[in-house]
């Protein structure tokens, strides 16, 4: 753990999250690229380039129990703190709750990291391309808690199609097909993929209009 966050490990923080929401819990571990928070029932991974803030909690009544079991990852000896994309590849396969866009979290599981980007699978949106920028929390299900109390067979029907290395060269391959940005946030993020160039990503709408979007605000991409 970094020197500056020592005088809050093992205390019960406030991390106040660029976007006005905010996560209270015990910090068990962090470096420059994520914050660890058990706020009594979940480990909260918190990537550092979303936080605003972070604080002691000083009501005394606010307690949150220390977890009685940390993750195998951080129960060693080793006082190195894995990186935000080691954190990423330990979570795939694990049933998991993550929150990027449309001001809800959605459920599933991680299937596979990339460059930028990581492929998530969800029972509600199907397979879903998610740019790492803009994951703002995950929180992997304790004890393999199954989303919905949907089946391993319901939950684990993968997509059989081959990913790019890049999040640019995957929304560039869905090229002439109907698909959903930042989970249909605004009307025009869903449409036809016409074509993309020097970041901005051309689509048509259902009215035939065409509209420009800028690949850096993005958040995710699925299929319709």
């Amino acid at each position: 753990m970094n020197n500056v966050f020592n005088q809050f490990k093992k205390e019960i923080v406030k991390v106040d999250l660029v976007g006005k929401s905010d996560f209270r819990g015990t910090l068990i571990e962090s470096n420059d690229e994520i914050i660890v928070l058990f706020d009594g029932d979940d480990f909260v991974y918190i990537p550092m380039n979303h936080v605003d803030n972070i604080s002691v909690v000083q009501d005394e009544m606010d307690t949150i129990q220390r977890p009685s079991i940390l993750p195998t990852y951080l129960n060693g000896n080793d006082e190195k703190v894995l990186t935000f994309d080691e954190m990423l590849n330990l979570a795939k396969g694990f049933y998991t709750e993550i929150y990027f866009a449309n001001r809800q979290p959605i459920h599933g599981i991680i299937y596979n990291v990339m460059s930028d980007y990581f492929i998530f699978h969800s029972p509600i949106y199907k397979t879903l391309y998610i740019s790492k920028q803009h994951l703002k929390w995950f929180i992997p299900f304790l004890d393999q808690q199954r989303p919905f109390d949907l089946t391993d067979k319901e939950l684990k029907n993968r997509s059989k199609t081959t990913f790019e290395a890049s999040f640019e060269r995957q929304i560039e391959k869905m090229k002439n097909k109907l698909v959903v940005f930042n989970l249909g946030e605004q009307s025009h993020h869903i449409g036809k993929l016409v074509n993309m160039n020097n970041k901005m990503i051309e689509i048509r709408t259902a009215r035939g209009n065409t509209i420009l979007l800028n690949l850096e605000h993005i958040k995710s991409m699925h299929e319709v």
